[in-house]
Parts: C-alpha cells; sequence; structure tokens
C-alpha cells in the first residue's frame, strides 16, 4: 500500500484496530506512518481523557454571552440602533404589508374571476 492510503486509514486504524494486513504491513516499514500512527494515537487517548473531564464555567459566563445579541460590532446597544433608525423599520414593514395585501388580493381576485 501507499502512504496515502494508509494515512487516511489510520484514523479508524487507531480507533477500531481493525483493518486489513496491508496497513499493518506498510506500518512496519514505513516510519513517517508509523510516527503518524503515534500521532493519532496520542490524540485519541487526549480525547477519550476529555470526555470524563467536567469543567464548571465561571459565573458570569452566562450574563457575558446572553447581552451578546444586544450588542453590535461597535458595542452599541441594539434598542438604541432601533430607535435612531424607526422610520427606516416602519416603512420596511409598510412595503412589506402593502406587499403581502398586494399578493392576497390579486389571488383572491383570480379565484372571484373564475368562480
Amino acid at each position: 500500500m501507499r502512504c496515502e492510503e494508509v494515512r487516511e486509514a489510520l484514523p479508524s486504524y487507531t480507533r477500531d484496530g481493525d483493518t486489513g494486513l496491508g496497513v499493518r504491513r506498510h506500518l512496519s516499514s514505513c516510519a513517517g506512518c508509523a510516527d503518524e500512527l503515534v500521532h493519532y494515537q496520542t490524540l485519541f487517548s487526549s480525547l477519550e481523557q476529555l470526555r470524563s473531564e467536567t469543567v464548571t464555567p465561571p459565573p458570569e459566563l452566562f450574563h457575558q454571552l446572553a447581552s451578546i445579541p444586544y450588542r453590535t460590532s461597535r458595542g452599541q446597544d441594539v434598542r438604541s440602533h432601533v430607535v435612531r433608525h424607526r422610520n427606516r423599520y416602519a416603512a420596511g414593514l409598510a412595503v412589506a404589508a402593502v406587499g403581502a395585501g398586494a399578493a392576497v388580493w390579486k389571488t383572491r381576485r383570480g379565484r372571484v374571476a373564475t368562480a
């Protein structure tokens, strides 16, 4: 087998240990792929240890995360942004309402004409 094929199979070989004879033969003769196998074994061992690791978040984290939606990229309050631009938002909503009303009117008008 070629190194590319073996290195592609290394994660499953490390996790399951289930692979063909070609991978085992290649690993016994290729130092580079054998080193890569050691890296995968170390990685999987570290990930397994993390599975049982419990981390307690700091108490202020919840409030910091909860405040994120209310900040813009410049740290401005979203509410103050909406208040400053309320006329634009109102105009946008009016346009959307008129468009929705026109669509309903057109579909009802079409039904009445065909009935």
